[in-house]
Order: C-alpha cells, then structure tokens, then sequence
C-alpha cells in the first residue's frame, strides 16, 4: 500500500494536472482578486473541498501573492441559469472579485466580473488524428471529388472539442508535417479556441476602447467599437493595421491576440472576416471564394457534445459537410453524429417561426443575467415588437421548463435571450413555441422569409438601429402576408403596438 506522503502527493499532482491550480493562482494573484468564486459542474462537486483548499493555499503561499489581505476561495451553490454560463448572480451575492469556471462553457462575454474557464482534459491520439484529418483533406482535393470550382472543396477547417484543447498546438504541428509532406492536398485550419481568461465588458473597455457586447468579429464590425484598436478583447482579433502606440492599452494576457495557427499559413489579412463557430475561432485562408459555403469542416470530438450540436445547426446546408474524428480510436467517419437529427430541428424551427408570426403577444425571456449585452438586446427586442403591432412582456424564470411558462397562458410566443448552448429549445412539450432572438428577427419582420440561416447568439440585436427602422419602412411598403398555419392573412401593420410594457414587466 501507498504511504499516505506519496498518495498526497499523487492527488496534489492530479488536482494540479486537472484543475490547472498554479495558472489559475498566478491570474488570481496577478489581477489582485482577493474573494474568488468557483463554479464548478455537478460531476466535478466530488473535488470542489480539495481544489478550493488547495488553490487557497497556492495562491496565499505564491511568489506573486500580495502580502496583507489573504485570498479566499469559496465554491458556488446551484446555478442560475446554466451550468456552461459563469453565474455572476450568484459570485455577486459572496461579494466576489472574480470567478473561476471549470468544465464545459459556452464562453459568452461577461458582463460584470472577471472570469478564467479551466475545461476538462481528455487526451486523444494527435498522431492519428492528424493523419486522419490529412487523409480526409486528400480524398476531398482527389480531382473526381467534384467537378467544378462552386462545388470543389477550398478549405479545411478543424473544430476542437473544449475537452482537447490542451492539445491543439500539438495537433497543429503534426498537421503541418503531414501536409508538407502531401501538397496535394486542400489547406487545412485548425480553429482556435476562445480566450479562457476574459475581462467584462466595462473594464475590457478601459483596456482596449472597445463596446463589445457579444461574441464578435470586429473586422466585420459586429462588436459595435471602433476599428482603430488593436485587439477586441471578446474574440481576439487583431488589427494590425493600428499604429503601436494604440497598441499598447495592457492586457491581462498574451491569448488575447489572435495568433495564426502554424497549420494555416495561408491566413488572410486583417480584412478578412473572422469566422465563428461554435466558440472557436478561425480565419479563412485566402484562395476561399464563397467563405463557408466552399469548405469542409472537421469536428474532433465526441458525439454527445453540446459544441458539436451547435456547430451542427450553425453550418446546416452551409458547408461542404461536416466530418468527425471520435476521440476514442481517432478514426473519422465522413458525417458527424447527428446530422439527421440537426436536419429535423431546422425544419422544426421554420414551423416555430411561422407560429411565431401569429403571435399577438410575445414574452421575452431573460435565459441569462450574466451574457455581456443581454440587456442591450432585450431594450432592442421590446423595439422590434412594438414596431410590429405586438404587446411584449419581459420575464425572468430561470431555467426554462414547460411547468414555469404555462404560467403565462396569455402569451402566445415566447422568445429565449441566452447563451448559444441554451438557445434551441425543441419545445415539443411547451404550450407556446420558444424561438431565438435570431428567430424573433424574421418572424417580427414583415415580408421577411428565412433563408435557413441559425444564428444562436444576439449579436444582431446590439446595433444601435436594430428592430427599428427595417420593420418601420417594410410596414409602409408590404403588403398583407399569407399565414400558412391558419389560412388567415395577416396586414403589414397590426397597430396597437406600443413600447410601454417597462413598468409592466414581471
């Protein structure tokens, strides 16, 4: 039997190994964090005693620890919302300076407090995952795989389940010397993950002059700051074309910058959009034409992943298709799991959204109190409503379930602000059907007709205009609509819509 020294030992180096205590005790000490809230996962409660204890004790003992007032570290109850959301509701009530989140998140902005994500950690078989990929990439640049440019594939692009993220900068140099040795081969870009040490949005103000709100790409100007500064502190992009001196605001580490992964030399310039999906990020190379339409995507990933569910619903009839690389023997089948599935979903969404166009009423649901923006996008919401004809109440339920919104059988629609893991919601078992703010655009629109395009998040709904002049000048062009539910036809303007719901919200 093992000494008791040696199996403390083990179990101070698996803790180490796991839950990243030394980087997360230099961030604590180095942002000055004196309360420190960890918000950890039902499956991880078994070590929340040990890890709170021992990273308490790393970052009171430290060469970067601040002598005077010591660290406390204390674990968060039940959360608010979702498990992948950082719950500032709950850190607010401990008065905490920042928190800690570990396990899967949907890396969402934060709104108020400082937080690190620390994932979970699975290795895989970089070698034969990225003789997978290569292989994959040959087969789709074969001369017989497609007989004309518009279908011929461009691109190859990697997506990273969060629990392999560890690995990724291996998998990147592998990529590159087995494509080196094949140049026949399409070119291949491993996505980066988002940054997992991240500011709010007032203080990432400060640092960066930026108005992000959401998770965004400035080179496109989704973020609603100015493009003069060298990196957005929400997605990491970098302009490189800002002079030095706008470059040097102080960041609290260098993952904010974008870096260019060494299997994607070929990255475009600082014109080109950055790509966003499912939390990861990436910059198509050059020689794309058609941007995503015109590339493959690899996910690297178990089946059950939420990540994988969104990316799915994201790239739907969007890509060239979607492959997977199972964790567990690195062998990659040519669609991921759940394809069927994400196609049966989208064409329930097109039946919810045509539901939601006979809506007169429609409930507004804070699904988060945490997402920077949530705020901006539900004044925004209330707008776009109004403008249409139709009465909004704004509620907060916590986590959604069919008991809690049967308690609102006046409202006919309801319409879910979250993070982009809790947006879909099947809604088989709701009274009234629960659409995205995504969603809310095109049913509240006038004449507008959905493409098929999913959007998760509500980044759409931080502009300055959005939900007020495009519904207020189609109104007055449009004609009646068609519902083809009912039979019924519906005018383009149904009046009696006004935005004075605020001191009526519950």
């Amino acid at each position: 039997a093992a000494s008791p020294s040696m199996s403390s030992m083990t179990d101070s180096a698996r803790l180490e190994s796991a839950y990243e205590l030394a980087a997360t005790a230099g961030w604590v000490n180095a942002g000055g964090y004196k309360r420190v809230a960890l918000q950890m996962p039902d499956e991880l409660l078994g070590d929340a005693v040990a890890v709170a204890a021992a990273l308490e004790r790393v970052c009171n003992s430290g060469p970067d620890c601040v002598e005077g007032v010591p660290t406390r570290v204390f674990v968060l109850a039940d959360t608010t919302f979702g498990s992948c959301c950082v719950d500032e509701v709950a850190a607010a009530h401990h008065n905490a300076d920042c928190i800690v989140h570990f396990g899967r998140a949907c890396m969402s902005p934060v709104a108020r407090l400082p937080a690190r994500f620390v994932f979970n950690k699975v290795d895989i078989d970089v070698a034969a995952c990225a003789a997978a990929i290569q292989a994959h990439a040959a087969a789709l640049a074969a001369p017989d795989t497609a007989s004309d440019d518009e279908t011929r594939c461009q691109a190859l692009i990697v997506l990273v389940d969060q629990e392999h993220t560890h690995q990724v900068e291996e998998l990147c140099e592998r990529i590159e010397a087995e494509t080196s040795a094949d140049a026949n081969t399409c070119p291949i870009v491993v996505a980066e993950s988002a940054p997992v040490e991240v500011l709010p949005r007032e203080r990432a103000m400060v640092t960066t002059h930026r108005r992000c709100g959401g998770a965004c790409a400035c080179s496109s100007e989704r973020c609603g700051g100015s493009a003069n500064e060298a990196t957005c502190v929400t997605c990491g992009a970098t302009n490189k074309t800002c002079s030095s001196s706008e470059a040097a605001a102080p960041v609290a580490d260098d993952s904010w910058t974008k870096k260019e992964t060494p299997c994607a030399p070929n990255v475009a310039d600082t014109k080109t959009e950055v790509e966003r999906v499912g939390g990861q990020y990436f910059t198509l190379p050059s020689g794309v034409t058609s941007g995503r339409a015109s590339c493959a995507f690899v996910w690297v990933g178990s089946g059950d992943s939420p990540a994988l569910t969104m990316a799915l619903a994201v790239l739907h009839g969007r890509c060239l298709g979607i492959a997977q690389v199972t964790p567990i023997d690195s062998k990659l089948t040519t669609e991921a799991a759940g394809l069927e599935q994400t196609a049966r979903v989208i064409k329930r969404r097109r039946f919810l959204i045509e539901k939601a166009r006979n809506s007169n009423v429609v409930g507004i649901m804070a699904g988060t109190l945490g997402v920077a923006g949530y705020l901006t996008a539900i004044k925004n919401l209330r707008t776009l409503i109004a403008k249409s004809g139709r009465k909004s109440y704004t509620v907060v339920a916590g986590k959604p379930n069919p008991q809690k919104l049967a308690n609102f059988p006046e409202i006919e629609c309801f319409v879910l602000v979250s993070c982009e893991h809790a947006a879909l919601i099947d809604g088989r078992d709701y009274l009234q059907p629960v659409i995205t703010p995504w969603e809310a655009q095109v049913a509240f629109t006038h004449g507008s007709v959905w493409d098929g395009e999913v959007r998760l998040g509500f980044e759409h709904l931080l502009a300055p205009t959005s939900g007020d002049e495009k519904v207020q000048n189609l109104d007055n062009e449009l004609g009646p609509e068609f519902s083809f539910l009912d039979g019924q036809v519906r005018s383009g303007s149904r009046g009696g819509g006004e935005d004075d719901d605020d001191d009526d919200d519950d």
